[in-house]
């Protein structure tokens, strides 16, 4: 077996290659010289038919007379005057002139090309680093583009019904690939993760963000700081079919849908304590930074009991209830456990609970415990860890978020199993970030928890169990604070359906909430940075895309005579100036086992299609999935073994496309039975629409 080089070898200096340039060019001429004329003295003699007055012939080969290369120009030095001949010398010319003329350029230009280094074989003994081709990124399958050969025969495919029709892939939008006049999207498809670093005004949102929510067909998760999203996209991602729901907690309108983090919990099942202290994790841990004192600690097995308690026996089963539970005025702290500690929170003793003695109880034994290792601490100790869990929810005494999380219009698992796509906007604004920092970490905590708690194989190999696919557009992720359910789940989401796309305004931000040790970039197969501002973040993109081979000329001069070489040094693809100094419509895209890709940025407002589906109005109000939301009807369910209802959609009301004056009333002239013959025939067959609104309006449109 051969020997596979890990480099490519050096080749000839550009001195030697030249000069071999020049002598094979110079051979190839005089090559072609005598060949071309020796073609064109044999057919002037054929026309003359060998005649005795052209002279003695160089030899003769088979019977067929051969003269020497330049006779023809002897010839016609003897008889050009006569004016017979003429158009024989004529044809020579051209035949002789034309050719020559063509070796001799391209000659020249094969010495040129050699002289600027277009043919130097370079080696990659310091590095092998490059930019992508067109041909890696049809290998990557970042773009869709291929030969006007395949095109040509794609299209005669599709028109003779051959082939059908390929689904357009769900993808990232990432760039913009030019090349001969021609634009193509760089687009990530595949199921891993994207990463977005670049400064604050620098596209990210114009290029990557709206164009994916614009063209996403499958459920999205988008975490929209400024309510650009919701503006600019919910009204396509509507008229797509979807279902969009507008989660702002610092909202006092009521056209949006509201979430409970309490309704997730799943009472009197096996997972309910597990629920409990996902929920208790991310309140008594706001920033991520783990539980860094003992009343932190001790803090959170007494809230994981009273958030059972509460929604056991409770009356307002949020966190705005238990926050005034636990401040009530007309109760003291000590009585009120008192009370919990004797409540009945199963009155019919079907979940056979027991205590630590193994008595058969009524009371839940978690919260009586709970309430136990309070009561035997002392006052002071008691009153600091009270202090601690009461400052955790004084976030939820604003009637406004109190409001918005008093009931759920949707619930986490709609996301990936509701008969149709969710397109969830969690809107928080920029004055509000800090404040509601902690109900928008517990509200992703809790979806990235319950949607990857099942994974199904058969026969070897996993089975999807969802309906639709789930993109997270995180903007800002950093600001969230450390995560580590994120951290920690990022590596496997993919298994399970979900795709995250998280921007940054730098490394540094990830660097400061998960420190330099982070899994996130590790993860995120594709990159993507614009021009950095910071000379640390330049560095690690001229690291990122490598260190190349190149060639340079060394001049010696000495006494016995001057030499040039051309030694082979490294250098990086890009250095960390000309990374700071990327041009305003340029990118860096980066993917696993490729190179890196210098790319065009893209703007939605720029395309003609991207502008057109921004431009449709947003729904005036958001969607809500109508079920039985309350935590004590699903309770009483349980208890009455009724099965739950179907979830049902609820859609606001449609805007009137026009308005007809109102003293012409308006009339429409019925349509014939024909064109109707389609919905005729999906009745008759008992088959029920994709979209059962989108047909609905259609028949009201056409009777």
């Amino acid at each position: 077996m051969a020997e596979q080089r890990p480099y490519r070898v050096p080749g000839f200096s550009g001195d030697v290659r030249l000069a071999r340039a020049k002598r094979l060019a110079v051979l190839s001429l005089a090559g072609a010289f005598i060949a071309i004329n020796w073609v064109t003295t044999q057919h002037a003699a054929s026309v003359l038919r060998h005649a005795s007055w052209l002279g003695r012939p160089l030899f003769h080969l088979r019977s067929e007379a051969l003269y020497a290369p330049w006779s023809w120009i002897v010839w016609w030095t003897r008889w050009y005057w006569a004016p017979q001949l003429e158009p024989l010398w004529e044809q020579c010319a051209r035949e002789a002139l034309y050719p020559m003329a063509i070796v001799t350029a391209v000659s020249c230009a094969v010495i040129a090309m050699v002289r600027h280094g277009w043919f130097t074989n370079v080696s990659d003994l310091h590095g092998s680093a490059r930019w992508a081709t067109t041909r890696d990124l049809r290998t990557g399958r970042l773009i869709d583009t291929h030969s006007s050969m395949r095109n040509r025969l794609r299209e005669i495919g599709l028109r003779t019904r051959i082939l059908s029709p390929l689904a357009r892939r769900a993808g990232i939008y990432l760039g913009l690939w030019r090349e001969w006049g021609r634009a193509s999207y760089i687009r990530d498809c595949g199921p891993a993760h994207v990463l977005v670093f670049a400064p604050t005004r620098s596209g990210k949102g114009v290029g990557i963000v709206v164009p994916t929510l614009l063209t996403w067909p499958n459920s999205v998760l988008i975490h929209d700081l400024k309510g650009e999203n919701w503006a600019l996209t919910a009204g396509a991602r509507k008229r797509m079919g979807q279902v969009c729901l507008r989660f702002a907690p610092a909202s006092a309108d009521s056209d949006g849908a509201r979430y409970n983090p309490l309704s997730e919990v799943r009472l009197r099942t096996p997972n309910e304590i597990r629920d409990v202290r996902n929920i208790v994790q991310m309140i008594i841990d706001p920033d991520g930074k783990g539980l860094p004192d003992h009343w932190s600690r001790e803090g959170s097995a007494f809230l994981t009991g009273m958030i059972l308690d509460q929604l056991y026996a409770g009356r307002d089963k949020t966190f705005s209830g238990l926050e005034a539970r636990l401040c009530d005025p007309g109760q003291p702290i000590d009585d009120t456990m008192q009370q919990i500690m004797r409540a009945e929170h199963d009155p019919s003793g079907s979940l056979g609970w027991t205590d630590s003695r193994g008595i058969p109880t009524r009371t839940h034994p978690i919260i009586a415990r709970a309430m136990r290792s309070m009561l035997d601490k002392s006052p002071n100790e008691r009153s600091g860890v009270i202090s601690e869990v009461k400052g955790f929810l004084e976030l939820y005494r604003d009637p406004v978020i109190a409001a918005n999380t008093a009931v759920s219009d949707f619930r986490i698992t709609d996301l990936m199993n509701h008969q149709r796509p969710v397109s969830l906007y969690i809107e928080v604004p920029l004055a509000h970030k800090n404040s509601l920092k902690p109900v928008i970490r517990l509200m992703l905590g809790q979806i990235l928890h319950r949607l990857t708690e099942h994974l199904e194989f058969r026969n070897g190999r996993a089975v999807t169990g969802y309906r639709h696919r789930l993109l997270l557009m995180i903007d800002e992720f950093p600001s969230l604070g450390r995560l580590d359910v994120f951290a920690e789940s990022l590596s496997l989401v993919a298994g399970y359906g979900i795709k995250a796309c998280l921007i940054a305004q730098d490394l540094s931000q990830i660097h400061a909430a998960y420190g330099h040790d982070e899994a996130i970039t590790s993860n995120c197969h594709t990159r993507v940075a614009f021009a950095p501002n910071r000379i640390e973040t330049a560095r690690l993109l001229s690291q990122m895309t490598g260190e190349t081979t190149v060639r340079h000329a060394h001049r010696t001069i000495s006494s016995s005579g001057a030499s040039v070489s051309e030694p082979e040094v490294a250098r990086p693809l890009i250095t960390p100036d000309e990374a700071m100094r990327l041009g305003a419509n340029e990118a860096l895209i980066f993917t696993s086992g490729r190179p890196a890709i210098r790319a065009t940025k893209l703007r939605y407002y720029t395309d003609p299609s991207f502008k057109r589906l921004a431009q449709i109005a947003p729904p005036s109000k958001s969607d809500r999935i109508e079920r039985p939301s309350d935590i004590a009807d699903d309770v009483k369910q349980m208890k009455d073994g009724t099965e739950r209802e179907a979830p049902k959609l609820v859609m606001p009301e449609a805007r009137p496309v026009f308005r007809a004056p109102a003293s012409k009333p308006h009339q429409m002239k019925p349509v014939p039975a024909e064109q109707l013959s389609f919905l005729k025939f999906a009745v008759e067959n008992g088959k029920e629409p994709a979209d059962a609104s989108k047909e609905e309006g259609i028949k009201e449109r056409l009777l």
